[in-house]
């Protein structure tokens, strides 16, 4: 993250305000954002439904 960036600066002060945080490492294959990852990665974005998001948010499994 460059601070010297406004756009990266903003979007530090974003996760900080909404009590998240930003990085730059993949996320946790078990996250949400980790298995819908998996899932594109294995049937290509183009598979990827608003179902898949909320199965994921959910915890259910990801289901071509």
């Amino acid at each position: 993250m460059d601070m010297n960036n406004p756009q990266d600066v903003g979007a530090a002060f974003g996760a900080v305000i909404l009590g998240g945080t930003l990085s730059e490492e993949p996320p946790p294959p078990d996250s949400p954002l980790g298995r819908v990852r998996a899932f594109t990665a294995e049937h290509g974005e183009a598979a990827l439904k608003p179902e898949h998001i909320r199965a994921a948010q959910d915890g259910r499994p990801l289901l071509p």
